[in-house]
């Protein structure tokens, strides 16, 4: 049977955190906070109809602080069929994290809080702003429980993670700006040299990025039999929430589904595929 392009959709669940790891004076800033609380109270909803509608399961990482605040619609997000993926406690960035331990208990804090809301531990792993300490890895790879990582930007294939020349267990799955709605969207007085992009650039942008990848994978499978390359969305309820935007998602569903030659999936599915098909030694 053909091998379909996996394409992945992701929603980062950060809700107030965003805004506070930013600045922790926005914890005094209701406005501020309340744009973070637009995506679980306002936007999630909308989101979860769409992908209904569609009949697609997505993977949503949440913080832990996020999670706290809204264990209802963690359940939600479960009940759904939905992937809930490990994205730190407080959204702290790992590289200004003060010690190892510090950045193990964000990590283990998170996972332990969704065990209690589904009695599901997460399988897969997203540093809040893309970027790792260096204690990272060590830490996920200790983590038994973390199949993936979704967080490099080094290629467009799904691969095992190494990180300076230090191999894992840990799957990748890549990310990149382009395919990010923060890039395009994320906006407020307080974030200096931002401005809203035009609905149908983003459109455009997301289109043809994964026309240009569906095309690789065809030519890959073709010539050599294999490839592992993907096509990963990374969204934010606060932002893409929004009906506009919403559209913009849903028009590039609709294409991606018209190609007749992708295949919806979670990380944790993509990831298990991948192993399946290169098992280490």
């Amino acid at each position: 049977m053909e091998r379909k392009f996996p394409v992945i959709l992701t929603f980062d669940l950060d809700g107030e955190t965003l805004w506070r790891c930013r600045d922790p004076e926005n914890a005094h800033r209701p406005v501020i906070l309340s744009q973070g609380r637009y995506g679980p109270e306002t936007a999630m909803p909308r989101i979860l109809k769409l992908l209904r509608k569609f009949g697609i399961q997505a993977t949503f990482f949440v913080p832990g602080f996020t999670m706290a605040q809204y264990p209802e619609l963690i359940r939600e997000i479960d009940a759904a069929g939905h992937e809930i993926g490990n994205h730190g406690w407080s959204h702290t960035y790992p590289d200004q994290m003060e010690s190892r331990k510090i950045e193990e208990k964000e990590y283990d804090d998170a996972s332990n809080l969704l065990e209690c809301i589904i009695r599901k531990r997460p399988k897969g792993y997203r540093s809040p702003a893309w970027e790792f300490s260096p204690h990272t890895l060590s830490i996920i790879e200790k983590m038994e429980d973390f199949q993936y990582s979704s967080n490099m930007m080094d290629c467009d294939e799904i691969r095992y993670l190494n990180l300076q020349g230090k191999a894992s267990r840990i799957v990748e799955i890549p990310v990149s700006w382009i395919l990010d709605d923060a890039a395009f969207w994320l906006y407020s007085l307080r974030t200096p040299g931002k401005s809203m992009q035009p609905l149908d650039s983003v459109e455009d942008y997301w289109i043809r990025e994964f026309d240009g990848l569906l095309n690789e994978f065809i030519e890959a499978q073709s010539e050599s039999g294999r490839s592992e390359l993907c096509f990963v969305l990374t969204c934010h309820p606060q932002i893409i929430g929004r009906h506009a935007r919403l559209r913009v998602l849903e028009n590039l569903i609709r294409h991606i589904a018209a190609s007749g030659k992708a295949e919806f999936m979670t990380g944790s599915e993509a990831a298990a595929k991948y192993k399946s098909r290169n098992p280490q030694d």
